[in-house]
């Protein structure tokens, strides 16, 4: 008897929740038509709320309509300048006669939305901005302020050539000098055939939009340039919205600017206090990042309508039976859900331990892929070592060269993964002794520029002769040093400059050692995710090196071990430098020859 009781609670919890039986079924219907009065209200209420969801679905369908109305106005306008810009590679050089045809050109109806004004600049380095200026004879200035000085920059986009006479596109005007301007004709250099729309930016009281595509004129180099006014944009798009509808524009930084809020670009700096639902359409048109933000007021289309509700409330004792109806299926199907959350649940949790046990097996994979590729690899290097000893020709030393680097390259990963399959099991200890920190720079240095790899990063040392040695585990120093090297290389990229300083801290005698690049530099959330295991860093260079993603977290990692820090100081367009500061503890102040070290 304990037996058969205990299946049969067991079938009893197993009976799926929620499911009525036929006698409850007649006594819910039963309830319900007595209660017809009551049903009647629910229901008309019911209708009143569907009423106000069918109407605020129409000021939905209505606002995403409109956004692929600015959208589709966008890229129509892009379509022009890309069509413009066949002028430019189908003729030697375009003069300013031509460039005001081609715009005379374009539609006027008063219907299509049409660029304002055409313009050519011109690419320029900073460093040959005076050679310009006096071969011109025209200072540089910023767009619309023809009477200032534009700022220095790396790059600069002068004016040569502008269809019509107008306060933005003047002759000179650098844009460079506008942030909005700048980006735009960056990422239209760097993609080259693309159209590249601008953020939208105030001049004169005005809000205006900029359009690029890159462009040979003759033998010079530039962008072919449009200007577009966000009123005149939404003013033939927007044209047929329905009283009701508020529309506001928010834009966020671009790809070039640091992160930052949303600007209003257009519309009021809150949404409407009575608005009853909001809509936000985003989308990207090449620097301008737009949220397009829609807002359904009580008077839209004249209002709700809530006659059919109170139609509805007069005939509701017919309709309690269906109420009943209704109210079981929902209940029903609020068991199914529940059934398949507590299955989800389950399913969830198999897979947190599967993905425990996954990253286990990857340390444990780490761990011995590496001690198996260490031996050949050893041999490797080891032979081809032997292998160059004994060529006799130019070519075939350098064969055996380009063997050791591959080599060497690949035992240093092989070395880095041990160290993270280690550190994730807690079994990475320090191994000390006095380490000349000069020497194991250079060494870098000599690694991350080796005679087989064509390298035109400029490579500068500054190592004080009193440099003090510090009390470490020297393989691990080594290894942080080399990597921050390779990545300071690679950051700077041909013809950049990468700066590596060792000096003494005044404050606890400690030592910093600094790792400084001419590269692309980057942003906070760039930063966060090069300190993020076996993640790559997007930007300008993604993918342009190979790397594991392990270069920087381990570094820290193994500086936190030396009671060290590292620190990324960096900014997009001004390159990064790295700083590692070792305790100053750690500085031996005696000879390494006299010092006798233990480990701790």
């Amino acid at each position: 008897m304990p037996a058969d009781t205990k299946r049969g609670t067991g079938t009893t919890a197993e009976r799926p929740a929620g499911r009525f039986t036929p006698v409850g079924a007649v006594l819910l219907v039963a309830v319900l038509t007595v209660s017809g009065i009551a049903a009647s209200i629910y229901w008309g209420a019911r209708l009143a709320e569907s009423s106000r969801s069918a109407w605020l679905d129409r000021g939905r369908l209505e606002a995403v309509e409109l956004s692929a109305a600015i959208d589709g106005a966008l890229l129509q306008v892009e379509a022009q300048l890309h069509a413009l810009a066949i002028l430019f590679y189908s003729s030697n050089r375009v003069e300013i006669g031509e460039l005001a045809e081609a715009e005379a050109k374009l539609p006027s109806d008063g219907l299509s939305v049409t660029l304002t004004g055409l313009a050519y600049a011109t690419l320029v380095a900073g460093a040959e901005r005076y050679t310009y200026e006096q071969r011109t004879g025209t200072l540089l200035s910023p767009p619309g302020r023809p009477d200032h000085l534009a700022p220095g920059s790396f790059s600069h986009f002068p004016i040569t050539l502008a269809s019509r006479r107008n306060s933005l596109f003047h002759r000179g005007a650098d844009l460079a000098a506008n942030p909005a301007l700048r980006s735009m004709a960056l990422s239209a250099v760097r993609l080259h055939n693309a159209v590249v729309m601008s953020r939208a930016f105030m001049i004169d009281g005005e809000w205006l939009i900029g359009f690029a595509i890159a462009a040979p004129n003759g033998n010079e180099d530039g962008l072919l340039l449009g200007v577009l006014g966000l009123d005149s944009l939404f003013e033939r798009t927007i044209r047929w919205k329905p009283d009701g509808l508020s529309m506001r524009l928010l834009q966020y930084p671009s790809s070039w600017e640091e992160q930052s809020g949303p600007e209003v670009a257009r519309g009021t700096a809150e949404p409407p206090a009575d608005a009853l639902v909001s809509l936000d359409h985003r989308f990207t048109h090449g620097e301008a990042r737009w949220n397009v933000q829609w807002s359904v007021l009580p008077d839209f289309r004249g209002g709700l309508d809530l006659m059919p509700a109170w139609l509805l409330g007069v005939g509701g004792s017919v309709l309690s039976l269906i109420l009943g109806l209704t109210l079981g299926l929902l209940i029903y199907q609020n068991a199914l859900i529940r059934r398949r959350v507590d299955e989800r649940t389950i399913e969830l949790r198999k897979a947190l331990h599967a993905a425990e046990d996954g990253n286990r097996a990857k340390t444990n994979f780490l761990a011995v892929i590496g001690h198996e590729l260490r031996t050949p690899l050893n041999a490797v290097i080891g032979f081809s070592d032997l292998l160059e000893r004994i060529q006799t020709t130019s070519q075939s030393q350098n064969y055996v060269r380009f063997v050791q680097t591959g080599g060497r390259h690949l035992l240093r990963l092989v070395n880095a993964l041990l160290e993270v399959a280690q550190a994730e099991n807690g079994g990475l200890t320090l191994e000390e002794e006095a380490v000349n920190l000069g020497d194991l720079i250079r060494g870098a240095v000599h690694s991350a520029s080796p005679p087989m790899e064509e390298t035109t990063a400029e490579i500068t040392i500054h190592i004080p002769d009193d440099l003090p040695m510090v009390r470490g585990d020297a393989e691990r120093l080594e290894l942080i040093i080399v990597n921050l090297v390779l990545n300071a290389v690679r950051a700077a990229g041909d013809r950049g400059r990468v700066d590596v300083d060792a000096q003494v801290r005044a404050g606890d005698g400690g030592v910093r050692l600094t790792f400084r690049d001419t590269g692309p530099g980057m942003t906070e959330s760039q930063v966060t995710a090069s300190l993020r295991l076996f993640e790559q860093v997007e930007g300008p260079l993604n993918r342009r090196h190979e790397g594991l993603g392990i270069g920087l977290p381990l570094c820290r990692h193994l500086l936190h071990l030396h009671g060290g820090s590292l620190t990324i100081h960096t900014h997009p367009g001004r390159g990064t430098v790295v700083a590692v500061d070792l305790p100053g503890d750690r500085t031996l102040t005696q000879p390494a020859a006299q010092i006798r070290l233990r480990a701790p």
